[in-house]
């Protein structure tokens, strides 16, 4: 940040000259956000066009149209004439993309998670269908596995190895024992966000299949009806062409979902990128952004020559993509990058420092920013820090409650999740039950206060289990996770 920028910065905190301070704050950070992600658009844009190009094999319907629709926007707001016209209709052909993209990646990941459960299941029936299984020493095991998590002193490191081995130990809680640690587990967030706490339920419901997003049913009619499928199985009968034929199926469907995870991943961070350079165009300082030098001298960020470099290597790509022949881009193209070479880090280290600020005039100076009739840019600004930042699939229309979470608004949840997960165990076996137990106790906060605890805990839930082709199974996946 130069030393111009500072003192603005600084006054900005103090209160003192709002009314000249803010319209050249917002000026710098304006142009600093266009810039960046006009950059890292760039970049983005050439990484998913390479990994487009690698798959041979053509991508499902939808998401092919969501391209196309990108590429249409790319074409006539970055390579045709800028017009503001056209520019508002590609801002809300995005939103429509982005909002697609989410409703798209919320479905995929409830049937993740519906999925890893039934995973589970089979996982623990594989030894059925063996000939011969080895004795085990459950004492060696353990001791093991205490070694495995605790050769650390990181707590981080530790409470993450502790959830990856409890969600692959056979589970032998009670019902109630469950219900005990679902509702302890949300008690943690008394006094804190209810955003946080609704977002921590959203994990919960998802990991036990009670999340149920609209269109599941249409949006993936083969992984719908093979959840139908597997819902109808009866697990402890199962055949051995019945267990390998639906472990087939289940890998198919989990390698159709990582595919399409990662297509909608690259496609948002593309989406989001563009978004900010269409809805900050209007504003951006056609000076360009300009940062103090090692010598106190002032030198741009961007120069002219980088932004038609930039408008290139985004015209060779869009053209690749409208061509729709899926072969590699040219050395000439791939050389254009050249110019983003250290460029992303500095503006990156340049945005944190100017945000910190942004934060100050959210909170304080509202009612100043509306009488200097900049609430339309203070608002695309706002909006840009969203899409820049680490939610690359936040909802922008979402409305944010700054209420905390009381009493009544935990207990409301804790028994509202308890309800449905009652539901579910009634209508469901043993099998699915465990495997909704273990896919929902490995999201929440550990809740052991030593490493005895943690000891007794593996010890005693190995000692229940009676299922000798489980407990194999169990302690191979777990060895799996420290042996490789």
């Amino acid at each position: 940040m130069n030393k111009n920028m500072k003192t603005i910065c600084k006054d900005i905190q103090k209160g003192v000259n709002l009314d000249f301070n803010i319209p050249q704050y917002f000026n710098r950070l304006v142009t600093l956000y266009e810039q960046y992600a006009k950059i890292k658009f760039s970049m983005l844009y050439y990484t998913f066009y390479e990994n487009y190009a690698e798959d041979n094999k053509s991508r499902p319907v939808e998401e092919e149209a969501l391209l196309k629709e990108m590429n249409q926007i790319v074409r006539d707001n970055l390579l045709n004439n800028f017009s503001g016209e056209t520019m508002e209709t590609g801002v809300k052909e995005l939103d429509s993309i982005r909002n697609t993209i989410i409703s798209r990646m919320k479905i995929l990941t409830a049937y993740t998670d519906i999925f890893q459960v039934y995973e589970y299941i089979f996982n623990r029936i594989e030894y059925n269908y063996e000939d011969k299984i080895d004795e085990i020493d459950d004492e060696a095991f353990v001791s093991e596995v205490i070694s495995y998590i605790f050769d650390t002193k990181d707590n981080v490191i530790i409470n993450e190895k502790i959830k990856e081995v409890i969600g692959q130990l056979p589970v032998r809680l009670t019902k109630s024992r469950y219900f005990d640690l679902v509702k302890d587990s949300l008690t943690i967030y008394k006094g804190a966000d209810r955003s946080s706490l609704d977002s921590y339920l959203y994990m919960i419901k998802t990991g036990a299949m009670l999340y149920e997003q609209e269109d599941m049913d249409t949006a993936y009619p083969h992984l719908y009806n093979l959840r139908k499928e597997l819902e109808t199985l009866d697990y402890k009968n199962l055949t051995k062409e019945e267990y390998l034929s639906y472990t087939e199926k289940i890998d198919e469907a989990a390698f159709f979902i990582n595919s399409s995870v990662d297509y909608y991943y690259g496609l948002q961070e593309c989406v989001n990128h563009l978004y900010v350079m269409l809805i900050l165009a209007p504003y951006a300082y056609m000076e360009g952004y300009r940062i103090e030098g090692p010598q106190g001298e002032m030198k741009f960020l961007l120069l002219p020559a980088d932004e038609d470099n930039c408008k290139k290597l985004i015209h060779d790509i869009n053209q690749h993509f409208f061509a729709e022949k899926k072969v590699p881009l040219e050395k000439e193209t791939e050389e254009k990058l050249t110019y983003t070479e250290g460029r992303q880090e500095l503006m990156t280290e340049e945005i944190q420092s100017l945000e910190a600020y942004f934060y100050d005039i959210k909170s304080e100076h509202v009612k100043m920013i509306e009488s200097l009739m900049l609430g339309p840019l203070f608002h695309c600004l706002n909006t840009a820090q969203n899409l820049l930042g680490t939610s690359l699939f936040v909802e922008l229309d979402r409305i944010m409650e700054n209420k905390l979470v009381d009493e009544e608004y935990l207990l409301n949840a804790q028994n509202e999740l308890i309800l449905k997960l009652s539901d579910l165990f009634r209508k469901n076996s043993k099998y699915v039950n465990r495997g909704v137990m273990a896919n929902t106790i490995n999201k929440m906060p550990v809740f052991f206060q030593s490493v005895n605890d943690v000891t007794d805990y593996i010890k005693n839930t190995l000692e229940q289990c009676h299922d000798k082709a489980e407990k194999t199974a169990c302690i191979n996946i777990i060895r799996s996770l420290y042996e490789n």
